[in-house]
C-alpha cells in the first residue's frame, strides 16, 4: 500500500483455530474437527468393506488374502492419523496473546567513566555488526493469509518509513499482507489511523506513534485480541503493560546516552566542554540526556554547560537566537549532544550564519536519518551519530506478531547500539544513508519462521 492509503478492510489473521462460517448462520465451524471427522468416516468405511455385518470378522481379516490384510492395517492406521491430525491441529491454533507479559528490566544509567572506558566503548560501538544476537529459534510462522497494518505517525519522516519497510518485507516474505496507514505528524490524524487499524481486525498492528496518545484504540485493539507492536512507542524496550503494547521495540536509550557520553570524553581525551540538546516533552529523550549528561558531568577534566530544550516544533524558529546565545556565553569552542539528530541541521545553519568553524563545534547525534549521515561525510560539525537500525525493527515487529499468535513471549532482544563516524560511515548500510546491521537478520529470523537451518 502507498502512504496513507486506506486499504480493504482485512480478514482478521488472528488464529484461535482452523475455522470457516457455516453457510447458514454463519456460526464458526473448528475445521480441525471437521477433519477428523472425515478421515474416521472414511476408515470407518474402510472397516466395513473389510468386515461383516455388526462388526469385524477378525478371522476372516486376518486370513485374508494380503491385499485385505494390507487394507485392514492401513484401516487401522487412518483411525490414528484422524486422531493424530484433530491434536495436531488443536495444539498449532493456540490463542492469540494480545496482553502483555510483564516489563523488563530497565538499564541503569552509567554515572562515571574514565576515559580508558570511553576509548573502549567507542571501540566496541564502531566496529563490525556482523554477530547476530537475535533469537535462533521460536513459533513457526503462519502460512494461512494474515494481514499486519502499520500505522505510520508520519510517513514524511524517513526513519517511520524505513521501519515500516522493514514490516512489509518481512510480512511479504511469509507471504502475508501488510497495509500501511499515515498519521501524517499529528496526533488527531494519528490516532484516526489507528481506529481504522483496529477496525479493519488485522492479525496485529505495528505502530510507530506514541502509545500514550493512543490507549483509546489500543485497548481496543488488545480488548478485541489483536496484539498492538510499538517501535519506538515508549521509552524502554520490551512489554509494556502500562501503555498495551505486547512490545516495544527500539535501542536501548541508556545505551545510546553511553555511546555518545564516551565519545565525546574519548575523543577529547576527558576535556569536554558540553552542551546537550532535547525536546524533554518526551520521557525518551529525558533518558538518553541524562545517559549522555552523567558521565560528563562527573568526568574530572570535562565540563557540563548547560542541557537546552527546544520543542521540536520550535527549532525553526527558536535555534538561530538560541545559537547566538550560546556563542556569547560559552564561545565557538564545545561538543554538543542531543536525543534526536534533526536538530542537527538547524544548528550547523546556524552556526554558519555566526562564522564558526567546524573545526571548532562537534555535535554527536542520535537516530541518524541521512541528513547526519551527509553531515558526518562531508566534515559538517557533525562527527558522530547513534543510529536506530532501519528495516531491522521492522522484521523484529514481524517476529513479535509470529510469537503473539502462538501465545508466546516476544524475544528478548535488543540490537547492540552503534556508533557511525567518519571513518565507518559508509559500512553497516551506511552507503545508503542507514542503519542496516550485517549480521544476516532477515535471514535468521526466516530460519525460525519457517523452521529452516539455512546459512546466513
Amino acid at each position: 500500500m502507498g502512504h496513507g492509503a486506506e486499504g480493504p478492510p482485512a480478514t482478521s489473521g488472528r488464529r484461535t483455530r482452523s475455522s470457516v462460517s457455516h453457510p447458514l448462520d454463519g456460526r464458526p465451524i473448528d475445521l480441525s474437527y471437521q477433519l477428523t471427522a472425515m478421515i474416521t468416516v472414511a476408515a470407518i468405511a474402510r472397516i466395513r468393506r473389510v468386515g461383516v455385518s455388526g462388526g469385524i470378522d477378525m478371522d476372516r481379516a486376518f486370513n485374508a488374502p494380503r491385499t485385505g490384510l494390507r487394507r485392514l492395517r492401513s484401516t487401522f492406521f487412518a483411525i490414528g492419523l484422524a486422531a493424530g491430525i484433530g491434536g495436531l491441529m488443536h495444539s498449532a491454533s493456540a490463542e492469540t496473546r494480545a496482553k502483555p507479559f510483564d516489563a523488563w528490566p530497565k538499564s541503569d544509567v552509567m554515572k562515571t567513566m574514565s576515559l580508558a572506558e570511553a576509548k573502549a566503548i567507542v571501540a566496541a560501538r564502531t566496529g563490525p555488526q556482523t554477530e547476530w544476537k537475535g533469537p535462533t529459534s521460536g513459533p513457526q510462522a503462519a502460512t494461512d493469509a494474515v494481514t499486519v497494518v502499520y500505522v505510520s505517525a508520519d510517513q514524511s519522516y524517513v526513519s517511520f518509513v524505513n521501519w515500516g519497510r522493514g514490516v512489509t518485507e518481512a510480512a511479504e516474505a511469509l507471504g502475508w499482507k501488510a497495509v500501511t496507514l499515515n498519521g501524517k505528524g499529528t496526533v488527531t490524524g494519528t490516532l484516526a489511523a489507528m481506529q481504522q487499524a483496529v477496525a479493519m481486525k488485522p492479525a496485529a498492528i505495528v505502530t510507530s506513534a506514541d502509545a500514550s496518545a493512543l490507549q483509546g484504540p489500543i485497548k481496543q485493539a488488545v480488548d478485541a485480541g489483536i496484539p498492538v507492536i510499538g517501535i519506538h512507542s515508549a521509552a524502554f524496550p520490551g512489554p509494556d503493560p502500562e501503555s498495551n503494547l505486547y512490545m516495544n521495540i527500539g535501542s536501548d536509550p541508556v545505551e545510546i546516552g553511553a555511546a555518545q557520553a564516551a565519545y565525546v570524553i574519548a575523543k577529547s581525551e576527558g576535556k569536554a566542554r558540553l552542551l546537550h540538546f532535547l525536546d524533554n516533552s518526551f520521557a525518551i529523550a529525558r533518558l538518553k540526556a541524562q545517559a549522555a549528561t552523567e558521565p560528563v558531568k562527573n568526568c574530572e577534566g570535562c565540563k557540563f554547560l548547560e542541557m537546552i530544550n527546544i520543542p521540536i516544533a520550535d527549532q525553526t524558529k527558536r535555534i538561530p537566537s538560541v545559537i547566538s546565545g550560546v556563542i556569547a556565553n560559552y564561545g565557538d569552542d564545545w561538543w554538543g549532544t542531543t536525543c534526536c539528530d534533526n536538530f542537527y541541521p538547524y544548528i550547523a545553519s546556524a552556526l554558519r550564519a555566526s562564522g564558526v568553524s567546524p573545526s571548532k563545534v562537534r555535535l554527536v547525534g542520535a537516530d541518524g536519518p541521512p541528513s547526519a549521515y551527509d553531515m558526518i561525510r562531508k566534515g559538517e560539525y557533525e562527527v558522530a551519530t547513534v543510529p536506530e537500525p532501519s528495516t531491522l525493527f521492522g522484521y523484529q515487529a514481524i517476529d513479535s506478531v509470529v510469537r503473539a499468535m502462538a501465545g508466546q513471549e516476544p524475544a528478548k532482544f535488543v540490537q547492540p547500539v552503534y556508533l557511525v563516524t567518519r571513518e565507518n560511515v559508509d559500512k553497516e548500510g551506511g552507503d545508503k544513508n542507514e542503519f542496516i546491521p550485517s549480521n544476516g537478520f532477515a535471514c535468521h529470523y526466516m530460519n525460525v519462521w519457517r523452521g529452516k537451518k539455512n546459512a546466513c
